[in-house]
Formats: structure tokens, C-alpha cells, sequence
């Protein structure tokens, strides 16, 4: 799946999974959880890089840091709310670097095969 794809449209499969994660029950919030999963999309593919369009293809360590990112914001989407908020976890950031460590090897490989010098 490209990166525009991932960017802009949610499978039923990723919205159930989602859900699920998140301990959603019923269709009222599917709209929510749509946005939530894009922003997430968004969010990790822009710390991580997107010159490898098919890098978040299959990638597990995605998709579990976009389920992880979801439910962090599903539930502390109340900004109003005098109870304690938590940041996300140390998990999701450790997922995160292990994704654009992953990511700069491929990207160096591929400078290597192509006979390209990196400084």
C-alpha cells in the first residue's frame, strides 16, 4: 500500500483492529477512530521518512505504534478534562527509532547498490 494510500483511507481490517485495541464497541465512534488512525499514519511516517513508499507495507512495528498512537489519543482526546493526562509511552517511542533505524539502513543500502556517496 503506497504512502498516499495509508495517508488518506482506512481499511475496515485497520479500523476492527483499531477498535479492538482500543476497546471500541459499535459504529458511533467508527468516524473518530478513522481520523485517529490517519493522524497516527501521518504522524509516524512523518518522524520516520517517506522516500520508501512501501517501507510501512506488512511492517508490524507500524502497525502496532498506530494502534499504540490511537489509543493514546482516543483516550485523551478530552482537553478540558481536570483529570491527569499521560504522555504516551516510552513503547511507543522505542517503536518509533527502531522503525527510522530500519529505515536509514534501507535507505543507505539502496545509496550503496546505486553507487552513491553519503557524507
Amino acid at each position: 500500500m503506497s504512502i498516499a494510500t495509508l495517508t488518506s483511507s482506512v481499511s475496515s481490517e485497520d479500523l476492527e483492529l483499531a477498535k479492538s485495541f482500543c476497546k471500541v464497541d459499535g459504529t458511533e465512534e467508527d468516524d473518530l477512530m478513522q481520523t485517529l488512525i490517519l493522524m497516527a499514519r501521518r504522524d509516524i511516517i512523518g518522524q520516520v521518512g517517506s522516500e520508501i513508499d512501501d517501507f510501512f507495507d506488512d511492517n508490524k512495528t507500524f502497525t502496532i505504534a498506530v494502534c499504540m498512537k490511537v489509543y493514546h489519543n482516543y483516550k485523551n482526546r478530552d482537553g478540558t478534562t481536570r483529570a491527569m493526562t499521560w504522555d504516551i509511552t516510552d513503547g511507543y517511542h522505542s517503536l518509533i527509532n527502531s522503525m527510522k533505524d530500519e529505515y536509514r539502513v534501507i535507505l543507505w543500502k539502496r545509496e550503496q547498490e546505486d553507487g552513491e556517496q553519503t557524507y
